[in-house]
């Protein structure tokens, strides 16, 4: 049991289990447009989530949330490499457009951790952490895939799914801003730092109606996809409510961060 749990422990903290999230919000986006998936450019996309959240998170381990639970960060940075190689191995074989909005998403994710500004990078500034994460994550999971094929990111539909992707991450991130209220630094203006608990959940609650409004709004291939997002929506908001700063272990990393995946094997269903 003890060698499964390291395992299982190795697989969300080498973000395995997020890039898994991120490729399943991609699948979910071509689908919803009524395309088929591409494999090569899903690869791509969770290898590069991984490649992203382990130089964030290990390069110089930037929350000490990471630092107290995680027991093999040389192991990590190897594996890390690996799929970096992967990355670049598959991102030959798609089209070189593609490489335009990951080398903003890449730079994005570089500033979060890089110093740029008077020492400071993108998370050191107030407010901003959730906000780079969500935008990051259209760009891997809207843009990227409907840039593959040649949707314009101006369009009404793309903007709406934009918008959200965007809102949708915002609220599943707020289990993990509410977990991390105990290490992260009061300078960081956080969401529940800011507001309070109770408040966020509220915030959440708020969050997730506009995201409904947005869903009702766009036209899907399927009307069957419409049910199914709302019955998501309300995952994602019991996920809100239960969370608190003293949570188990895997609640936020594992069970949250899974909604994503829940949505796509909802799909798939369908």
């Amino acid at each position: 049991m003890k060698f499964i749990g390291s395992i299982f422990d190795f697989y969300l903290q080498s973000s395995i289990h997020v890039g898994l999230a991120v490729m399943a919000l991609a699948a979910l986006s071509v689908m919803q447009f009524g395309f088929v998936p591409e494999p090569t450019l899903l690869l791509f996309i969770w290898l590069g989530t991984i490649c992203g959240y382990n130089f964030v998170k290990y390069a110089g381990i930037s929350n000490r949330h990471h630092l107290e639970i995680t027991k093999n960060v040389l192991l990590i940075r190897i594996f890390t490499v690996c799929s970096f190689a992967g990355l670049l191995y598959f991102g030959r074989l798609l089209p070189a457009h593609i490489w335009y909005t990951t080398g903003v998403v890449g730079v994005l994710t570089a500033l979060y951790t890089i110093p740029f500004f008077r020492q400071k990078n993108l998370r050191s500034f107030k407010g901003a952490k959730v906000f780079v994460i969500a935008a990051v994550w259209v760009g891997f999971t809207v843009v990227l895939p409907l840039q593959y094929h040649y949707m314009s990111f101006l369009s009404e539909r793309v903007l709406l799914q934009s918008a959200e992707i965007f809102l949708f991450v915002i609220v599943l991130m707020l289990p993990f801003e509410i977990r991390d209220l105990k290490y992260d630094m009061p300078h960081l203006v956080t969401i529940p730092q800011m507001m309070g608990v109770q408040k966020t959940k509220w915030l959440g609650t708020a969050l997730v109606g506009v995201i409904a409004i947005l869903i009702y709004l766009q036209k899907y291939v399927y009307a069957s996809y419409m049910p199914m997002n709302f019955g998501v929506l309300g995952i994602l908001l019991m996920a809100v409510w239960f969370s608190r700063e003293n949570q188990g272990r895997y609640y936020a990393s594992f069970w949250v961060e899974s909604i994503p995946i829940v949505w796509l094997v909802a799909y798939l269903f369908i």
